[in-house]
């Protein structure tokens, strides 16, 4: 073996740490990134929106704002509050490819409970967790290319009342 092996086997010795070190740097859910892109809290352009979920019949659901606007590239963070009292009245908000929404909540609703009722593909650009009635969510993404889009309710039966226009400038 010449030098550079020996170098490269030392290397390699030395990446691989002691087991204690190794436990000390795994993933755990308490240090697991939240977001692919790690950008500091001061360089993110934020435009926050509160977002109401109103009603407790299938008739008088709805979000209290019918159209959001942003820019290319700025970070949006949605609060959802759900307004609620009934128990069915649970809601979530996905953003969505414009002309999408039929059949985003269509797939949604056959992802069931397992998956939050949101179908995750191509025309899911971010979604909420559910707010139960009187329950608080926060969403936060990053805004994508200009165009027009849509955000939906996608629990069962409610994105044809709980709909709304996401404008991306």
């Amino acid at each position: 073996m010449n030098y550079l092996n020996y170098t490269l086997i030392a290397l390699f010795l030395i990446a691989c740490g002691s087991k204690e070190e190794k436990k000390e740097n795994a993933v755990t859910e308490t240090n697991v990134p939240t977001t692919i892109q790690e950008v500091n809290e001061e360089d993110k352009n934020w435009k926050e929106f509160e977002v109401f979920a109103e009603g407790n019949t299938m008739a008088e659901m709805k979000f209290n704002i019918g159209s959001i606007s942003v820019d290319e590239g700025d970070w949006v963070r949605v609060i959802l509050e759900n307004k609620g009292v009934d128990v069915a009245m649970i809601h979530n908000i996905v953003f969505v490819n414009y002309g999408t929404r039929k059949e985003v909540a269509m797939q949604s609703m056959n992802a069931g409970p397992e998956q939050k009722y949101v179908a995750k593909g191509p025309n899911v650009i971010a979604y909420s967790d559910l707010a139960d009635p009187g329950e608080t969510v926060t969403l936060e993404f990053e805004a994508p290319k200009k165009g027009n889009y849509e955000f939906i309710c996608t629990y069962p039966g409610h994105a044809e009342m709980m709909r709304g226009y996401f404008f991306v400038k």
